[in-house]
């Protein structure tokens, strides 16, 4: 497993990866991915974001970008995809470390991660609290008809 920065090669890849984390996790909200619309948004954090890749193949992704604290005003690691292929999950620590370690590198001395409300919420919530995260808040949704 080689993981390591995205370079304008794999930015298909990762649009690849994206619509996969989409099919598994957002239809259970009954929320589906525009590719177009996600295009636009993840060019503003491809370049620091980071993939996993087995034989040349990507088969995880980090993808986040660097926002001002809103109090601090210091830089922040912001993720905005954190997803692993099934058979490659165990790796997805790997993956992480490396942001972190980017992170650390870049004097970024904060990171969030996000939590969808799923089935393996509970999983991660435990996961993030062992690897040092610390709960802030929780968003609510409601459709407005």
């Amino acid at each position: 497993m080689e993981i390591r920065s995205l370079v304008k090669e794999d930015y298909e890849a990762s649009v690849i990866m994206i619509a996969e984390f989409a099919e598994e996790s957002l239809s259970a909200y009954g929320t589906y991915l525009d590719l177009d619309k996600l295009r636009t948004v993840f060019e503003s954090g491809f370049l620091t974001s980071f993939g996993a890749f087995v034989d040349g193949k990507m088969v995880g992704l980090l993808g986040g970008q660097i926002v001002e604290d809103l109090c601090s005003k210091l830089p922040v690691y912001q993720e905005m995809i954190w997803f692993v292929t099934k058979e490659h999950r165990s790796h997805g620590r790997e993956l992480l470390a490396h942001a972190m370690a980017w992170c650390r590198d870049q004097k970024i001395t904060r990171m969030t991660m996000v939590c969808m409300h799923n089935s393996r919420m509970d999983t991660l919530f435990k996961l993030y609290e062992r690897l040092g995260f610390k709960p802030v808040e929780t968003h609510f949704v409601k459709e407005i008809e």
